[in-house]
């Protein structure tokens, strides 16, 4: 009896290590997170800003953040969940609000644990190759077919390309996806085997220039997955696809850009001490 009593002390143990901000925060303060869109920081030691995001849907944005494992997340993903010490948030009327009250403080405060939106860099234009049996993508600072594309539309290829290969190929199990699509940041240039590649690009193109509702329709309608960890991915790569904003033109110079930030803003704060 003592064996097992230490033995479930040690798979207790063992799940603390693999979901810290519960172990730090509790389940108590997730379970109250708000339904709602908005804005939110990631603060570390010494009140060091690490990160900024924004959701349709705080309390599954934020939650997400507990399954960050090895094996399935980056390394900097652990890195930051390793290193956070204080969650804040701030609410927005909308979740378009969320998306431009985020670009907005990335600029300002830029979080070392934030690749996309923190600087202003040169466009992306997306091209497509429908072929029999595949559809080539390829992301380029050159002029092309699509754009121009926001900086951080280099981010989103992987969460696109996945989802289009999703709705096309349900069945297809998520090890037996094209080369390049297990990474973090796919590839400029993707080849996907495709049943229907003139369908996918009609997909993929509507999609980065603003129709994204076809896609997201075809994703919300396929069934969840039954397992749990495949369930948190695809709802990860969702949210993802849905905070997606099109802008037809790169963005204006930051001093043009930014309007005044208010010197108070309403922040809902969980510390770790």
């Amino acid at each position: 009896m003592e064996k097992v009593a230490n033995n479930r002390g040690n798979q207790r143990l063992l799940f603390r290590l693999e979901d810290p901000l519960t172990a730090r925060f509790g389940s108590p303060f997730f379970a109250a997170l708000p339904e709602s869109p908005g804005v939110y920081f990631f603060t570390g030691d010494a009140e060091r800003l690490l990160y900024i995001g924004q959701s349709a849907n705080l309390r599954a944005r934020l939650g997400s953040y507990r399954h960050v494992a090895p094996g399935r997340h980056p390394k900097r993903s652990l890195r930051l969940v390793a290193g956070i010490r204080r969650i804040e948030w701030e609410l927005c009327d909308s979740p378009l609000h969320a998306i431009e009250r985020e670009r907005e403080l990335l600029l300002e405060r830029r979080p070392p644990f934030n690749r996309a939106g923190v600087w202003i860099g040169p466009p992306w234009w997306l091209s497509g190759e429908p072929g029999p049996g595949s559809l080539r993508l390829h992301l380029s600072r050159a002029p092309g077919e699509i754009g121009p594309l926001s900086t951080s539309f280099r981010y989103l290829l992987g969460p696109l390309a996945r989802g289009v290969v999703r709705t096309m190929m349900p069945a297809l199990p998520i090890h037996a996806y094209p080369h390049g699509l297990s990474r973090a940041t796919v590839p400029l240039s993707l080849t996907l085997p495709l049943p229907d590649p003139a369908l996918a690009w009609r997909l993929v193109s509507g999609f980065a220039g603003g129709d994204t509702g076809p896609l997201l329709g075809l994703l919300e309608a396929l069934p969840v997955p039954a397992s749990e960890a495949l369930a948190e991915f695809w709802a990860e790569e969702a949210q993802s696809l849905t905070s997606y904003v099109y802008r037809q033109v790169p963005l204006p110079p930051a001093s043009q850009a930014i309007p005044e930030v208010p010197p108070k803003i309403r922040l809902i704060t969980a510390d770790l001490f």
